[in-house]
This record gives C-alpha cells, structure tokens and sequence, in this order.
C-alpha cells in the first residue's frame, strides 16, 4: 500500500474518519521546520484553512458532515513533540475535528495501545507503520476492523477533550525550552 492509497481511503470517508496516535514523537519532514520554530519561541500563530492546505481539506469535510476525531494517548511527561503537538490541535480543533487525549500512565487499558491507525466509516483500517525513533515507514491495510473498533472504543473511553486534558493539567499551548 502507498500513502495516495490511504489519501483516497481518508478521502473517501463517507460518515467519519478516526485517527489513533500513540507515539511520543513523530519525525515527519514537513513538519521539520514548524517544530523547529515552535521549539525555539518563533512559532506562535496557529495555522488556519488559510494558511495550511490541509486544515482547509479537513475543514471542507468536516462542513460536509464527516465527523473526523482523533484520541492521542500520551506518556508522561510530555516529550516536546507532544507539546508542541497538543499546541497544534487547537488549530485542527477550530475547524472542527474532535481532538481527546488520554494519558497512558492513568488507564492500564491503555498499556497495549501502541499501534497509529486510521479507522474510515468503520469499515477501513490503515495501520500507520513506523520506526522506533517515530519515522513514518508505510501505511498498512488491515482486513479485519474489528479489533481496531475495540481499540478505538478503549481509547475513547479513556480519553478527555482537548480543552479538558489542558485546563486539567496546567498545559501550556507555548514552547519552553528543554
């Protein structure tokens, strides 16, 4: 499988699109400059559908009734990739996606949840393979859903709206330094 396969798969999306992130880091090269920026106190302006094509893809599909929605679950303390990533949901959370975290060490149901995937209307899944220091490999598509279902069902059980997770753990949305 190519990654323009799981874009058609997402693309397709009928009723919903689910993400499930468990790493700590995730080493994507477009993303390089951004967290570079962010790290060193430059960055503070989200992005909006304006200024990121993919915000505006989401945003689009979200206005056209696909609930997207993603559980990350979270090992503490936070790594600055983590930090840097809850200050990005604020942007994805804006146009609509529903963002939950949960934190790994609070919910030994949690422990086991260690696999990235994609989870389209229910029907589709596409685990997200990659390497020990979080570099994307390749997109794998799975035959049966059903314990991705399960999965899902779990972190969601476990997992609190972004604003929540925040509010409840004097996060910060800025950069500091390591």
């Amino acid at each position: 499988m190519e990654i323009a396969d799981l874009a058609r798969i997402v693309d397709g999306a009928r009723l919903s699109v689910f993400r499930l992130e468990t790493l700590p880091q995730y080493l994507v090269p477009q993303e390089a400059e951004e967290f570079a920026a962010w790290r060193s106190g430059c960055l503070v302006v989200l992005p909006t559908p304006e200024t990121s094509p993919w915000l505006a893809h989401v945003a689009a599909r979200v206005t056209s009734g696909v609930r997207w929605s993603r559980v990350h679950v979270l090992d503490h303390p936070l790594s600055d990739y983590c930090r840097y990533e809850i200050w990005g949901y604020a942007a994805n959370q804006a146009i609509g996606e529903q963002i939950y975290l949960a934190d790994r060490g609070a919910h030994p149901d949690l422990e086991s949840l260690r696999e990235d995937f994609w989870l389209v209307d229910d029907a589709t899944v596409v685990r997200m393979i990659y390497d020990v220091q979080g570099r994307f490999e390749r997109p794998d598509l799975v035959e049966d859903v059903r314990p991705y279902i399960a999965i899902r069902d779990t972190a969601f059980r476990h997992a609190e709206p972004l604003d929540e997770y925040v509010a409840s753990r004097g996060l910060e949305f800025t950069a500091r330094s390591v």
